[in-house]
């Protein structure tokens, strides 16, 4: 059973990926936007900070729960995003995007069938 706690912080990451999903939906090549728009770097390292910074607040069971998901590197983006921010390997945040984001959203999807809150 999934809290209300943790069912909340899994509607919110499942709100950024949406709205990451909306950023790259603007471009043809969102790879090439990142390096040409600095903007456009900041928007999508701004929602990927905010998923790591919600999966900080999951509790430990529902982690351990749903072990499935890589939540300890998730959680490890936070200092990546917060403190090297000007050393951000772009290839390396991209290659998060079209392959993780996806997959969490799914999850997100399915905690919140399973959760009907």
């Amino acid at each position: 059973m999934v809290s209300i706690r943790d069912a909340n912080i899994i509607k919110h990451i499942d709100s950024y990926c949406d709205e990451i999903r909306e950023c790259i939906s603007w471009f043809k090549n969102p790879f090439e936007a990142i390096l040409k728009y600095h903007w456009f770097k900041d928007c999508l390292a701004m929602k990927l900070y905010q998923i790591s910074e919600s999966a900080q607040h999951l509790t430990d069971d529902f982690t351990k729960e749903h072990g499935n998901m890589p939540w300890r590197t998730i959680k490890g983006l936070r200092v990546v995003y917060a403190h090297r921010y000007k050393t951000l390997d772009l290839e390396q945040m991209w290659g998060t995007i079209p392959d993780g984001i996806p997959e969490l959203k799914q999850f997100c999807r399915d905690i919140a069938i399973e959760s009907k809150y």
